[in-house]
């Protein structure tokens, strides 16, 4: 089987100098695979070209700060029309552990078609995540289980995923969302829109809400960026909510009325 690892990134110079060697070992155990490492640029504006370049690592540059959403799909058909069996999506920022390629590519191969890595699942190593990613995750987490039947997923944001070939292929052509939450609209629409549907599995990660000085995981979970990270309750009700649009244009309304119901049930429990 060959694979690929798709690494979206943004003026992520400082994390990409520590994550992608990191990355290079994790993939130079793996026994039986070949796997590639392609960076996806989002019109970085520091040094994140240059540390990709003088690195050797293959990269794709976007012609403009385009979202993550975009550089995803991007790496999504880069993937599909040069013949890999597989994909590995990994953020640039060190959040997601490298160690754990072995083990989500190994589920993979078991059969699997879609292998997330979790943050929150009960076997999770967590250190001290902050308090609004537990309350998001719980927001975020109820209303995917309202609208889907992954009714055991616990962490629909993580951005580590590893998928199939023709899974990649259908979220290629299907997604829309131009910046951050194609994870939620690839989950809805893989569940309405998607034939076969997947198989989707979670496996265990460490919470990981810091990493080296001046890396962007520090900038985020900052308490001077909280008034960022709140807003981005709402940001993700309106992803869930256009996802679940472009499936009732596909001629599937009684996804949107799933919310709806599911909505209406919780505002009946908080009184």
């Amino acid at each position: 089987m060959k694979g690929i690892v798709v690494v979206p990134a943004c003026n992520e110079a400082i994390s990409l100098t520590h994550f992608l060697p990191r990355l290079q070992g994790a993939i130079k155990q793996l026994r039986d695979l070949a796997v590639d490492i392609v960076v996806i640029d989002d019109g970085s504006n520091d040094d994140t070209i240059k540390v990709i370049s003088n690195s050797g690592y293959r990269l794709v540059r976007n012609d403009s700060n385009r979202g993550l959403g975009f550089s995803l799909r991007r790496g999504y058909r880069l993937a599909v029309d040069e013949g890999y069996d597989f994909v590995v999506t990994m953020d640039a920022d060190g959040q997601h552990d490298v160690n754990l390629l072995s083990v989500v590519i190994g589920r993979l191969v078991e059969g699997i078609d879609l292998v997330t890595a979790s943050r929150y699942h009960p076997e999770s190593l967590r250190y001290n995540p902050p308090l609004d990613r537990d309350l998001l995750n719980i927001a975020v987490t109820s209303q995917i289980r309202a609208v889907t039947g992954w009714q055991h997923i616990t962490d629909p944001l993580t951005g580590f995923w590893c998928i199939k070939r023709w899974v990649a292929d259908f979220l290629s052509q299907q997604l829309k969302l131009e910046r951050y939450g194609t994870c939620l609209e690839g989950l809805i629409k893989l569940w309405y829109l998607c034939e076969p549907r997947p198989v989707l599995v979670e496996v265990p990660h460490p919470a990981i809400y810091s990493n080296q000085a001046g890396g962007f995981l520090n900038r985020l979970y900052s308490p001077s960026n909280m008034e960022d990270r709140l807003d981005r309750f709402g940001t993700h009700a309106n992803h869930i909510i256009q996802a679940l649009y472009d499936v009732q244009s596909a001629g599937n309304g009684a996804a949107v009325e799933k919310l709806i119901s599911a909505w209406r049930q919780t505002l009946v429990q908080a009184k």
